[in-house]
C-alpha cells in the first residue's frame, strides 16, 4: 500500500469518526432541549443518518401544536441527519409515527414549500410502526411521567327547561380532580365535586366523592388497544370496565367492544351507599372516518344501564380542537331519542412545566343534549379513561389537514 493510499484511509476514518461524534453531540443536544423544556418519557438515538426521537406531551392542551413546537426547538440541531423519525406517545404507549426529510422540514420553516406541499410530503402512520423496540433496547426513558400528579380544574353543568315560571333548571358544579401516573399505561384519577348552584335533587347539593378510578392502557399490537379501568364511575356506578379497539386503514376504520359489570354507589351527605356488583352492560360499534372533511361516522349496538338494548348513529367533524356532533338511538322497545353533542378547549393551550404536583385546568368542556329528557335511553356511565381521548386526535388525515388548512408554524 502506497503513502497516497494509507493517507486517504485515514482521511476517510477521520471524517467518518467526526460525523458520528457530531451525531452523538446533536443526540445530547436534542435531548436536553426536548427535556428540559417539559417534554417526557424522552429517548433520542441516531442510525446511518437518521434521528429517531421518542416524546410524551403534557406540556401543551393541543397534542398536534406540541408536535411541530418540539420540530421548531430542534430544527437547528438536525443538520447532521437526512431523516427525523418521531414516536408520539401517551402514558409511555406510542400513539403515532410521524417521518420526514430533514429538508422537506427545514424548507417548510424558511417557506419555501407550502402547507399544502409539506403536508404530502411528511408521512404519519397510526397502526404501523418502525420497530422502535428494537431501535431503543433498553435504554430508559429521560424525564418519566411515572409518580406525577395534576390537579386539574374543571367545571361542570348541566340544565333543562322547566316549567312557566322556572323556564331553565340548571345545576353548576366545580369538580377538580387529582390525575397521576404510576407506571407505563397505569392511571389512576380522584375526582371530587363541589356543587355551586343545583335546581335539581337535593341530595346533590353536599360536596362529594364522583370518580375515583384506576386504569391500565396496553397497546397489543400496532393497530390494537385495550383498556381496563376498575373503581367508581359516573352516573353513581362502581365495578369494573373493558374496552377494546381495533384500526385498519391508518386509523380510519376502526371496531369497538365495550364490556362492563356494575353495581351502584353513592356518596351522599358523608354517607355511602352501595349495592352488590349486579348489572352487566356491552356494546359493538363501527368507525368510519372520512379524511378529507374530518368528519366522522359512528354505528353502535349495546346493552345500556337501563337494560335497554339500543342502536345508536353519531355523526361529528372536528374543526380543529373544537368538535360538534349529532346523534340519534332508538330501542327495541320503541323509544327513540336524539340530539347534539360538542367539545371546545378550554384556556389556557399551555400549562406549567410538568412536575412531581402541578396545576391545571382540564383540555376541554364537553355537552351532550337530549331532546327528550324523560326518555332515559342508552344511558352510559364514564371511566374517565376511554380508548378515543387517550389517543388525543392524532388521527393522521387530521394532522394533515391541519397543516394545510390551519397551522402557521413561525
Amino acid at each position: 500500500m502506497n503513502k497516497n493510499s494509507s493517507g486517504l484511509i485515514l482521511v476517510l476514518l477521520f471524517v467518518l469518526a467526526s460525523n458520528v461524534l457530531s451525531q452523538f453531540e446533536s443526540e445530547y443536544r436534542i435531548k436536553n432541549i426536548i427535556t428540559e423544556t417539559g417534554f417526557e418519557n424522552v429517548r433520542i438515538k441516531s442510525f446511518e443518518k437518521t434521528l429517531y426521537v421518542e416524546f410524551e406531551n403534557r406540556l401543551y392542551r393541543f397534542e398536534v401544536t406540541a408536535l411541530f413546537e418540539l420540530l421548531k426547538l430542534i430544527k437547528n440541531e438536525i443538520s447532521d441527519f437526512n431523516n427525523i423519525y418521531l414516536l408520539i406517545k401517551n402514558k409511555n404507549i406510542p400513539l403515532a409515527e410521524v417521518k420526514v426529510a430533514q429538508s422537506d422540514l427545514i424548507n417548510w420553516f424558511n417557506n419555501i414549500i407550502t402547507n399544502s406541499e409539506f403536508s404530502e410530503l411528511i408521512e404519519i402512520r397510526f397502526d404501523e410502526f418502525e420497530d422502535w423496540e428494537k431501535i431503543f433496547g433498553t435504554s430508559d426513558v429521560s424525564n418519566s411521567s411515572n409518580m406525577k400528579f395534576d390537579l386539574v380544574l374543571k367545571p361542570t353543568y348541566r340544565f333543562q327547561f322547566g316549567v312557566l315560571s322556572q323556564p331553565v333548571l340548571y345545576q353548576l358544579n366545580f369538580t377538580p380532580h387529582i390525575q397521576f401516573g404510576l407506571w407505563k399505561g397505569m392511571s389512576g384519577l380522584y375526582e371530587l365535586t363541589i356543587p355551586l348552584h343545583n335546581d335539581f335533587s337535593p341530595r346533590e347539593d353536599s360536596v362529594r366523592t364522583s370518580m375515583v378510578v384506576l386504569n391500565q392502557t396496553m397497546r397489543l399490537s400496532n393497530s390494537f388497544l385495550l383498556s381496563l379501568s376498575l373503581g367508581y364511575f359516573s352516573l353513581e356506578r362502581y365495578g369494573f370496565d373493558v374496552e377494546a379497539r381495533n384500526y385498519f386503514s391508518n386509523g380510519n376504520i376502526s371496531v369497538g367492544i365495550n364490556l362492563g359489570y356494575t353495581g351502584y354507589a353513592s356518596f351522599t351527605m358523608r354517607r355511602m351507599y352501595y349495592s352488590d356488583l349486579y348489572q352487566w352492560t356491552g356494546s359493538v360499534d363501527l368507525s368510519y372516518r372520512i379524511p378529507e372533511y374530518d368528519l366522522s361516522l359512528g354505528l353502535t349496538a349495546g346493552k345500556y344501564l337501563s337494560n335497554d338494548n339500543i342502536i345508536r348513529f353519531d355523526i361529528y367533524r372536528e374543526f380543529s380542537e373544537i368538535q360538534i356532533g349529532f346523534f340519534v338511538m332508538r330501542s327495541t322497545k320503541g323509544i327513540s331519542n336524539g340530539g347534539f353533542n360538542f367539545s371546545v378547549p378550554l384556556f389556557p393551550s399551555k400549562y406549567w412545566k410538568p412536575g412531581l404536583v402541578r396545576i391545571r385546568t382540564t383540555e376541554n368542556i364537553g355537552h351532550s343534549y337530549k331532546v327528550k329528557i324523560a326518555e332515559q335511553i342508552g344511558l352510559k356511565y364514564d371511566t374517565g379513561f376511554g380508548i378515543n381521548n387517550f389517543l388525543k386526535k392524532l388521527n393522521p388525515g387530521f394532522i394533515k389537514n391541519y397543516i394545510n388548512n390551519r397551522i402557521n408554524i413561525n
